[in-house]
């Protein structure tokens, strides 16, 4: 029998510069890999492979056979199910190749949306969040001390593509049509996203060691089971395997 998930499985691991799980890809992923620029492969392997067996168990099939598809850039989906049927999953990584983070979400039980934000040093976030996100939420962060103000702007940031990936939307509607109430020491919708919901169950985790911003949003509310095991790695050589040149 598949082994069921009654709640969210959030796994978060740090990607592997030797790339050393790029055998369970498919074919169409092993394209996909080969065009990308080096530094951005070790992410993507890591969040291919850990989706393959994630949903692999399941569905009861080893990770190399789970019938991933996707069109060009477009969202990743199981050949022969619907978006609206289980297993839901979500997928998001961020960083380079010495420093590559990804995350996975699968469930039985809830359609979901998760996103994950290295906190940047380097941007301007005042200018961004004053022309992108609600003016409510921008006076909120603009009056707190810079290390609060930009933390929360890179917390917002992950709830809010969150819920991009939970509806398929486009991310610009989102950041300034999507408002989180945090008032009563717990996130909330504060208006209806773009898609149409009002209620959406909200989770958040911060990573310190990483200043990894971490949300998952779901239809329903249940129980996530986070497991975060960032290890560090040493950075190699690409090591590019392509099967369709060997």
């Amino acid at each position: 029998m598949p082994e069921q998930t009654s709640a969210i499985n959030l796994k978060i691991r740090a990607a592997d510069p030797a790339l050393g799980q790029q055998h369970i890809l498919s074919e169409t992923e092993h394209a996909r890999l080969a065009g990308m620029h080096e530094g951005a492969r070790p992410a993507f392997v890591a969040a291919r492979t850990m989706l393959r067996i994630e949903l692999g168990r399941f569905m009861g099939l080893t990770a190399a056979a789970v019938p991933l598809v996707q069109e060009g850039a477009g969202r990743i989906s199981i050949k022969g199910f619907r978006h609206e049927d289980p297993p839901y999953f979500s997928v998001s990584h961020t960083g380079a190749a010495e420093a590559g983070i990804a995350a996975v979400a699968v469930s039985e039980t809830t359609p979901l949306g998760i996103d994950i934000q290295q906190i940047d040093h380097a941007i301007d976030w005042r200018r961004i969040a004053e022309r992108r996100f609600p003016t409510r939420e921008f006076a909120l962060m603009k009056a707190m001390p810079e290390t609060e103000g930009r933390m929360l702007f890179f917390t917002l940031w992950a709830i809010k593509e969150s819920c991009v990936k939970l509806e398929n939307g486009t991310l610009m509607p989102y950041l300034r049509g999507v408002e989180i109430d945090f008032g009563e020491g717990h996130f909330r919708l504060a208006s209806p996203t773009p898609g149409g919901a009002e209620n959406l169950s909200i989770f958040f985790h911060f990573v310190p060691e990483f200043e990894l911003a971490v949300a998952c949003v779901s239809c329903d509310t249940v129980d996530v089971a986070f497991d975060c095991d960032i290890l560090p790695v040493v950075a190699k050589a690409d090591p590019l395997v392509n099967p369709a040149t060997e």
